[in-house]
């Protein structure tokens, strides 16, 4: 493919960068300057590594297949050291220094000097599934193969397989497959496109993608159903581009009536000209309208947010804190930082200090970052619109565009404006990667 060099800097430019979330080491008030993007060619239906149980090491994991036989390799040198069939459940052990294993039927481990296990279905049972789980009781089905990394003294699971199967378990994850097709079908592209872009995220740790709101819920086999296997089979090889290159596409589940720019949530994004933020309201048509999180207020007690900022190495704030402050919010109302006042001060992006009290309180206490803090009796009070961090395309107004007999093409050029719905080329799609880009919604 042949690039335009002042097209190529632009875009490099205007991508550079999209702020991750801090890490668990510090809590800087300014973020760090932005890294240099690496340009890669993605070819059709790519491999896919996703880290499993949210990418969190587990001490055991228990393995099986649905029918035939399963063969277990030890790292790179690929060297077969046991095998089970149907039924079968092997059971492996993160140690100090090794991994442990198992079989069926063994009254002792054994050890396997190695970091690496390698685990796919025997040639003749290509049509077999790999269950993986944290016990005997809690197998899940997986297309593909499954790794399993020791780090530390626990092991990390990750599903390779390729892009259109891996897809097979996003769509009916992220959303409902009773949703009209042409919203399923618009989630199907973009899923698609998001996934390629973030190829590689997780490199370090020896995965791509994890299997939550990291980068995209993913469920196996377990979630699939014909619907939504049918979106991505009738929109295969699609993806969103711009100027022939592949977007940056996230995407959140309500608008609250307004998508956010990219501005409004990662301040150092450059203009990025099809994520400048939407109206979801079209003449008298509101695409929000019937949403789950159109409106929604949530209180906590101060030494419950207290509790909760110090139990996650990203919001630490401490012996003490005195107060919660909104310290920068966008011209829509979207909160960009938030200012956790205690012993240690940490100013952080919003989204961070939401996907904290989402995990240590409860499940959607600040659904969006559309919202306001008020100090109310011995706590606050958060009340806002709308669900995630709001750029790119709603979920719920996708739905409801649907019903409106929009095509999920047409779907995709209203969020993504400028945007086209194209085909990977068979020479393969250029991609400008950007760790930076926080899928967290």
């Amino acid at each position: 493919m042949k690039c335009n060099v002042t097209k190529l800097l632009f875009l490099m430019i205007s991508m550079a960068v999209i702020l991750s979330a801090c890490s668990k080491d510090s809590n800087p008030a300014v973020p760090a300057a932005p890294e240099e993007d690496v340009i890669t060619i993605v070819d059709r239906n790519p491999s896919v590594r996703v880290g499993l149980l949210s990418f969190t090491p587990q001490k055991n994991l228990y393995v099986s297949i649905t029918g035939g036989t399963f063969k277990c390799y030890v790292g790179e040198s690929m060297r077969e050291f046991s095998s089970g069939i149907s039924g079968d459940i092997h059971k492996f052990t993160g140690t100090e220094d090794l991994i442990e294993y198992l079989t069926e039927g063994a009254e002792d481990p054994r050890e396997l000097e190695n970091e690496v296990v390698r685990i796919e279905p025997a040639e003749g049972s290509e049509g077999s599934i790999l269950l993986i789980g944290t016990s005997r009781s809690n197998l899940r089905p997986y297309r593909g193969i499954l790794t399993l990394i020791l780090e530390g003294k626990n092991l990390l699971a990750v599903n390779t397989l390729p892009m259109e199967d891996y897809l097979l378990g996003v769509v009916p994850a992220e959303m409902d497959p009773d949703w009209p097709d042409d919203a399923l079908m618009a989630q199907a592209v973009v899923s698609r496109t998001c996934a390629i872009f973030n190829l590689n995220r997780y490199d370090g740790r020896g995965f791509d993608l994890s299997d939550d709101e990291r980068s995209q819920e993913y469920g196996g086999m377990i979630v699939e159903s014909d619907s939504t296997t049918d979106s991505v089979v009738e929109t295969v090889n699609e993806i969103v581009t711009y100027e022939e290159r592949l977007a940056i596409v996230v995407f959140h589940e309500e608008s609250g009536g307004m998508t956010a720019s990219s501005l409004d949530v990662w301040p150092y994004s450059g203009d990025i000209p099809y994520l400048a933020g939407i109206s979801d309201v079209v003449g008298i048509i509101d695409f929000s309208d019937g949403g789950n999180y159109l409106r929604w207020s949530n209180w906590a007690s101060f030494e419950d947010l207290h509790e909760a900022f110090n139990l996650d190495g990203e919001t630490f704030a401490g012996e003490f804190m005195s107060a919660i402050t909104v310290m920068s919010e966008s011209e829509n109302g979207r909160v960009q930082t938030i200012e956790i006042l205690g012993e240690k001060i940490p100013v952080l992006p919003a989204m961070t200090v939401i996907h904290v009290l989402n995990r240590r309180i409860e499940e959607d206490f600040v659904p969006s970052n559309r919202f306001d803090i008020g100090l109310e009796n011995d706590g606050y009070r958060f009340t806002g619109s709308g669900k995630g961090h709001g750029v790119g395309m709603s979920q719920w107004g996708a739905y409801q565009r649907a019903l409106d007999d929009q095509d999920y093409e047409f779907i995709i050029s209203q969020y993504y404006p400028g945007c086209e719905v194209t085909a990977i080329p068979t020479s393969g799609i250029e991609v400008v990667h950007n760790t930076r880009v926080d899928m967290i919604r």
